[in-house]
């Protein structure tokens, strides 16, 4: 790769824009990034076939009946590399991170059942290197760049031809319509009608996903634990106007974790300045994700565990 359009830095902005839309267009983010069609292509390319990048369709969990969601705070001491690798094979974790702080390892799960989550804490206790695990139970995920959050979705209104055009996209998020029809056997024009259906009604997200040797150049994501006064109104109008990737209301010690992104040191100080400022506020807990572990809002591991 050379400098000019295969450093990292030009990567990560390749990826910032096929996290968000798996399926946009090469000659869209060429234009917008001031690139070639060539360009970007021979970048993903480059990327998907040495195993750093994925596509993958992210899926609303309320959708297929995770209805017990959270963040867990792992307080480590030693080498734990046995636990990470654990926690990153498990179909009941989203992401996982290794971070700054006294807690050494962040992880979302997601559950159908509150026996998952009980087998899972568990399971993470039993390892010698568990000094304690803080648990934040998502009342509401807000918002999520990489996965749907609406919360008013009915399971009955998929049937077996969108379940099959789910799995389908979940191992292969930019598959061609010709493909997916063929796959299907329906016409190109019915798979085109369900994929904006479920995209646009907020069922699925096709995203790219980095994989666990990928490496950002130019970006950091800051994980935020707020305590707060009364309800959580405040905080979500805030935190939506400053545009943070990820955001939750909890219960736990914290009333909303989120997750931002930054280029430099200097725009996190000011976002935590502001909240700082913020009258809501009480108390403020950040900790900086070193290397993300895994990343993976698909269902498609879950469901080959549940049938194993």
């Amino acid at each position: 790769m050379t400098d000019t359009f295969g450093s990292s830095i030009v990567q990560d902005h390749v990826i910032d824009h096929l996290r968000r839309d798996g399926r946009a267009s090469y000659s869209s983010i060429a234009e917008e990034l001031g690139l070639t069609r060539s360009n970007v292509t021979e970048i993903i390319k480059s990327m998907v076939d040495s195993g750093q990048l994925r596509f993958t369709a992210s899926v609303n969990p309320r959708m297929f009946g995770f209805t017990v969601e959270g963040h867990l705070q792992v307080v480590l001491r030693g080498d734990a590399r046995d636990l990470y690798e654990e926690m990153a094979k498990s179909p009941l974790t989203t992401y996982v991170s290794t971070t700054t702080g006294e807690a050494g390892l962040c992880i979302q799960v997601r559950c159908r059942f509150e026996t998952e989550l009980v087998e899972l804490l568990s399971a993470i206790r039993t390892h010698s290197e568990v000094l304690s695990i803080r648990v934040h139970r998502y009342e509401n995920i807000v918002h999520n760049i990489y996965a749907p959050t609406l919360q008013a979705v009915e399971q009955s209104s998929l049937d077996a031809t969108d379940m099959s055009l789910i799995e389908t996209l979940e191992r292969d998020g930019r598959a061609p319509v010709r493909v997916l029809a063929a796959a299907l056997r329906l016409p190109e024009s019915s798979v085109r009608h369900r994929m904006t259906r479920l995209i646009d009604g907020e069922i699925i997200r096709v995203v790219a996903v980095p994989q666990g040797s990928f490496g950002r150049a130019y970006t950091f994501a800051l994980g935020i634990g707020i305590r707060h006064t009364g309800s959580s109104h405040a905080g979500v109008e805030a935190l939506t106007r400053m545009g943070v990737a990820f955001f939750a209301t909890t219960t736990g010690d914290f009333g909303i974790i989120a997750t931002a992104v930054f280029k430099t040191l200097r725009e996190a100080s000011d976002l935590t300045d502001e909240l700082r400022r913020e009258p809501w506020v009480v108390g403020l807990t950040t900790w900086m994700h070193l290397q993300i572990l895994k990343e993976d809002y698909s269902v498609a591991e879950y469901r080959d565990n549940r049938k194993g």
